[in-house]
């Protein structure tokens, strides 16, 4: 696992399902792997206004009284009329703590760590309000490709 301090310079736009739209309980075994299934057997590649090369986003938004939300989706130019079961996100501009890892073989490593301890240990406090899950074009087939995890910093 490697870990960075990186700088977004731009926002990035990403629509995807939404988790509490399709009605999903975190009770339910695997409702995340079912979620990211439903995306990638009906949708990925067919995202009107998609940025290519293609990049999967899995947002983790928490919010009070565990009414989190998570959307799997990609990134696009604008955020345009959404279908019923999506919703949008805008990953703000920022200095971000990213860790990453090389194929989904190791993604383990990534979400097994103590982020607040990892931020500490690197001299950033992270903004806990989301998350961020980047998954480059190919990784959910096997390929080789950088998979990355991103905490916002506060400033």
């Amino acid at each position: 696992m490697n870990v960075e301090i990186i700088n977004i310079d731009e926002e990035i736009k990403v629509i995807g399902l939404s988790f509490k739209k399709l009605g999903f309980s975190y009770e339910e075994a695997n409702t995340l792997e079912k979620m990211w299934d439903i995306y990638g057997e009906k949708y990925r590649y067919k995202v009107k206004n998609a940025i290519k090369p293609l990049v999967d986003y899995g947002i983790n938004i928490f919010l009070p009284e565990s009414k989190d939300e998570y959307i799997a989706g990609c990134a696009v130019r604008e955020i345009n009329d959404l279908d019923e079961d999506w919703d949008s996100f805008v990953i703000p501009q920022g200095k971000y703590m990213k860790m990453s890892c090389h194929n989904m073989n190791n993604i383990s490593e990534l979400f097994g760590v103590d982020s607040g301890s990892l931020a500490e240990k690197n001299g950033v406090k992270i903004n806990s309000n989301f998350m961020i899950e980047i998954y480059p074009d190919g990784a959910f087939e096997g390929k080789d490709a950088e998979i990355s995890i991103l905490y916002p910093i506060q400033t």
